[in-house]
């Protein structure tokens, strides 16, 4: 090969890498966009719930209180309402991070995890390294609030840890649960079917330079493990 050869080829090499890096470019930032799109989406649906649902549940629950006090029926109806409130309430908040800008990554899981656990009928135990708290806690959130629900809507579990740890260079979000796990091909069937939670997923991390393995087999439950950069780096 000569040097003209050489010279052609490393041309070429680099109109190619420039062409990755591109196209890497535009995924980032579609995702970035899509990202954004979601969480204007949830603070909508969390103001609609705060300003109308949840102030007209309020109301009804202090008139219920006035009206007649002590009877049975009017009780239970009070409790019913409360409890009602509660779930609109976490509801939102594992909606739209407020709760991690005012309370942090730590409360705003604990919403995530109690709306999985109503959704799915499952236990769910949370487990952080403080170390890891500050670092792209919003991505984080977002992929453990999908990850989470897809436990919750199709995995049949009974059991689900999330685990979010330190990583070098990264922060480490895992999530496993008991239940019945994936079948071969199920992902691609499930994509066919317009069910893009776990390819989303793995869009998202992956467009922020990160990795996405899932590990399951039938009747031996799932492991889902997501490594993000650390943003501060």
């Amino acid at each position: 090969m000569t040097e003209a050869d050489l010279r052609a080829e490393n041309d070429e090499l680099r109109s190619r890498l420039a062409e990755v890096e591109a196209e890497l470019e535009d995924r980032r930032q579609f995702v970035a966009q899509v990202m954004e799109a979601e969480d204007r989406a949830r603070r909508r649906i969390a103001q609609l719930i705060h300003d109308d649902a949840l102030q007209n549940l309020l109301a009804a629950n202090q008139d219920l209180i006035e009206a007649a006090p002590g009877r049975v029926g009017v009780t239970r109806a009070h409790e019913v309402v409360n409890s009602t409130i509660e779930h609109l309430r976490e509801a939102m908040l594992s909606l739209h991070p407020v709760m991690l800008e005012h309370g942090g990554l730590e409360q705003a899981l604990g919403a995530v995890a109690r709306q999985a656990e109503r959704q799915g009928g499952l236990r769910v135990a949370v487990e952080i390294e403080p170390v890891a708290l500050g670092r792209n806690d919003e991505l984080i959130l977002a992929l453990a609030r999908e990850l989470l629900a897809n436990a919750a809507r199709h995995s049949g579990a009974s059991e689900v840890r999330l685990a979010i740890r330190d990583g070098s260079g990264m922060v480490e979000l895992e999530v496993t649960d008991d239940g019945r796990g994936i079948s071969p091909g199920r992902r691609r069937e499930a994509l066919a079917e317009g069910h893009i939670g776990l390819a989303s997923v793995a869009q998202r991390i992956e467009a922020n330079g990160g990795e996405f393995t899932l590990e399951s087999e039938p009747g031996g439950g799932t492991r889902a493990r997501a490594a993000v950069l650390d943003a501060r780096d």
